[in-house]
């Protein structure tokens, strides 16, 4: 198969987020700083763009962050929009939940005619002809309001379409992924039945690439610009860049646009003796973070781990952990939160063979280990389903595993009686 044209895919630019959870974390002074860098990741994703001599550019929803579209965030898309035009390339654009098309809405600044809005409710085709002169049929649906329920992909199957020439543009939950909500779900199975040779998804801010068979393809590119220290939000973040085939898609290319990235660290200290060496681990770590981010700001949480020496330092300072170690590293890398993971360099075994309270306690979380269906079956019979989903969902966004907690649980608890005994 030969490349006949280039796509780029992006979604989940938030234009006009005030990133305002920051503030609490790192100081206004930082987080001012990083709101005004991480304005710069459209301007990446447009210089790409160019720099591909893409034929078509297509964004998933949530262009922007609110219904409301900011206006100082519509001036500068429309700016971008007039870029494009000049360099060849047409621009399609399905709206969200964050960005629902809402009926009465008036904008702030026109958008040139290279840029189709796709309008809410039924599919709408259109076609592109090429670089190369070959066609394209881009095919998209916007959300009418913000809590879409509708599973949109199904209408898309009786559309008269060629999967080796159609692109799908929507914005979707596949799966009913638990970390993001469920707005307009749909299977896999619902994208694999249409005749769409590669569905441009957006929502889901995590980046992922699935194969439906030769030349066809579903992905999200996920979000352009992390927000925070949450799991999805952090590693590189920017657009695909699909080859266009004459029989079909070729498998999409990642490419970083992102102008501050937000990561999550799980730092182990288990050769620190004291204070001091975690203050060191943790600023090596955090200098190799930077040393990955090709001059980026870096803004990491971190989570310090393993059987140390200065486990109880560290929990004797637990309520301003942060701090102490904001002050002292050398990394140019801001430090949002540090969490406490560690535990003594005790033998578990041996507190296992004591015949006390601590070795009953240790002997049943062996016997009883804490899991998704166990914490559900605990905390089930006195919330109702709704908030045991809500409860769910904080664990994952948060990237918490289960264990986790069953570890952390009995890291306190031996803290507790070990002390005591």
């Amino acid at each position: 198969m030969s490349r006949i044209g280039t796509l780029v895919h992006a979604a989940d630019l938030h234009l006009g987020s005030p990133l305002q959870s920051l503030g609490g974390s790192v100081g206004e002074e930082k987080a001012q700083q990083i709101r005004l860098q991480s304005i710069k990741a459209f301007d990446r994703l447009i210089d790409m763009t160019i720099e591909q001599k893409a034929d078509v550019l297509v964004l998933a929803g949530d262009v922007y962050d609110s219904a409301e579209k900011e206006p100082r965030a519509q001036l500068q898309f429309a700016s971008a929009m007039r870029r494009l035009k000049d360099a060849g390339v047409s621009v399609f654009i399905a709206h969200g939940n964050h960005d629902p098309v809402i009926t009465g809405f008036k904008p702030a600044a026109s958008l040139p005619d290279n840029v189709i809005v796709f309008e809410p409710d039924t599919p709408q085709v259109h076609q592109v002809v090429l670089r190369s002169g070959s066609e394209l049929e881009v095919v998209g649906v916007s959300f009418g309001k913000e809590h879409e329920t509708e599973n949109l992909a199904k209408r898309f199957l009786r559309l008269p379409t060629d999967p080796r020439r159609t692109v799908g543009v929507l914005h979707t939950n596949v799966g009913s992924n638990s970390l993001h909500g469920d707005y307009a779900p749909c299977t896999p199975e619902d994208l694999e039945a249409a005749p769409v040779g590669y569905w441009a998804l957006g929502h889901i801010h995590a980046r992922s690439v699935t194969a439906m068979g030769q030349g066809r393809w579903w992905a999200y590119p996920g979000n352009l610009q992390g927000r925070s220290t949450k799991a999805t939000e952090c590693g590189p973040k920017g657009a695909l860049v699909v080859p266009i085939l004459d029989q079909g898609f070729g498998q999409p290319d990642f490419s970083s646009c992102d102008a501050v990235r937000f990561a999550r660290e799980d730092v182990d200290v288990s050769a620190a003796v004291n204070l001091g060496d975690v203050v060191r681990i943790v600023g090596e770590r955090l200098m190799a973070l930077e040393d990955t981010a090709d001059g980026r700001p870096v803004v990491a949480r971190v989570r310090l781990q393993g059987s140390t020496e200065a486990h109880h330092q560290l929990v004797h300072e637990s309520d301003g952990i942060t701090e102490i170690i904001r002050g002292d590293i050398r990394s140019g890398a801001i430090l949002s939160k540090v969490e406490i993971s560690t535990r003594s360099p005790v033998d578990r075994q041996q507190l296992i063979e004591r015949e006390n309270l601590l070795s009953d306690i240790l002997r049943y979380l062996d016997g009883n280990p804490l899991s998704d269906e166990s914490l559900a079956e605990m905390v089930g019979a006195n919330i109702d389903k709704r908030a045991l989903k809500e409860l769910e969902d904080l664990i994952g966004r948060n990237g918490i595993q289960v264990s986790d907690l069953q570890s952390q649980i009995e890291t306190t608890l031996t803290d507790l009686l070990v002390e005591d005994s």
